[in-house]
């Protein structure tokens, strides 16, 4: 149907830090930096443009729920098997992911559209949450941006189901009565899902490495061969940490951040990918590939920035390695968290990406400047 695959075709830099061997681990860090930024971007707490006064109240509730992390792992009983602690992370994880849905489904009452940007708002600021409590742990440095990505395609589509309903506009897909805002409603949610799941679970694995160590995880044999892989490198990678070689640390922390992708891809994410609806619009964004010469995608490119519409000329796009071109493929996925892992680390070793990344991510994390609608869906 030309009409159905032209409308979802719509969805979709203060120095570098330099390190001598036998400098204090924290030098690898820069948290002089952080506190910089954070004052800079001060005037941006009282913000009343994008949001109003109580739906600001709302993210600011939530962002509290997403940085309240220390809970997540009180209290276990450390003679359980690190399975269970994970587990019992994970369990305690989707349960603070589950209190800011309710928090947001009382505020937007229970409007699905609005409840899944919210969702994705919590997935954001525990990302950068995350990432400043355990920042030896790289995944959520570039799992930040990507779920930023990812926004950027759930407000396009819920606007443009909003604009087909405000106008009354109906056009069915088949002959069970279900329309275009049926299926971008749903290619949403199935989105959001999948982004809980990787949240919970990558979140899940990198608070055990901080109770637990490395060490000890790497031979657990209910991990997948990916994160035990993710777990060795990670061990090494804390090792070259301890003695503040800054450069080998960030090169071994991004091996094994490929290896916790490459488990996230494979195992978590590829049953959403299976999903009918998700194959076809892999389909479709392989065809979107092909039509623009790589130029426009709905989802492979990673933008490392806050908001690419209003920060044109500022941010680093990492472009969509030319060896991929089916998002339904996990392998292929593989490739492209590669690659954004690989250009992370690169940039974070130039004085002014890496403080353009912090400033970034603490504007995300804050829900700063983010991708809005601008209506109230």
């Amino acid at each position: 149907m030309p009409l159905f695959r032209i409308l979802l075709l719509s969805l979709l830099i203060i120095s570098q830090t330099h390190c001598k061997k036998e400098a204090a681990v924290t030098n690898c860090f820069n948290e002089i930096q952080r506190s910089e930024l954070l004052h800079e971007l001060e005037p941006l707490t009282h913000d009343s443009i994008q949001l109003s006064a109580s739906e600001r109240q709302l993210m600011n509730e939530i962002h509290v729920l997403a940085n309240d992390i220390t809970p997540l792992s009180d209290n276990i009983d450390t003679s359980i098997s690190i399975q269970d602690r994970y587990h019992q992370i994970k369990s305690n994880f989707l349960q603070h992911a589950a209190l800011a849905e309710q928090k947001a489904n009382t505020f937007y009452h229970g409007s699905e559209a609005s409840v899944i940007l919210a969702r994705n708002a919590f997935v954001l600021m525990s990302y950068d949450a995350l990432q400043r409590k355990y920042p030896e742990f790289m995944w959520t440095r570039l799992g930040v941006f990507a779920a930023n990505e990812v926004r950027s395609g759930l407000v396009a589509a819920l606007f443009l189901r909003y604009t087909l309903l405000q106008n009354n506009v109906h056009i069915p897909i088949d002959n069970t009565g279900k329309e275009i805002t049926d299926v971008l409603l749903e290619t949403c949610q199935i989105l959001i899902q999948g982004q809980i799941d990787v949240l919970t679970d990558i979140g899940s694995l990198g608070i055990l490495n901080s109770i637990t160590g490395a060490g000890r995880i790497k031979t657990e044999t209910w991990l997948t061969s990916e994160a035990r892989e993710g777990f060795r490198l990670q061990e090494q990678a804390e090792d070259v940490l301890k003695a503040g070689n800054c450069n080998a640390y960030q090169d071994t922390q991004t091996e094994a951040a490929i290896q916790f992708g490459a488990h996230e891809q494979i195992y978590i994410l590829q049953p959403m990918w299976d999903k009918p609806l998700m194959q076809q619009f892999a389909t479709l964004d392989k065809l979107l590939i092909q039509l623009t010469n790589r130029q426009f995608v709905f989802f492979g490119d990673i933008f490392i920035g806050t908001n690419k519409t209003g920060e044109t000329g500022k941010g680093y796009t990492v472009k969509l390695p030319t060896n991929v071109n089916d998002l339904s493929n996990a392998q292929q996925r593989v490739l492209v968290a590669m690659n954004g892992f690989h250009t992370l680390n690169n940039l974070r070793k130039d004085a002014r990406w890496d403080r353009w990344i912090d400033y970034s991510m603490i504007k995300i994390g804050n829900f700063y400047d983010v991708y809005l609608p601008g209506v109230p869906l």
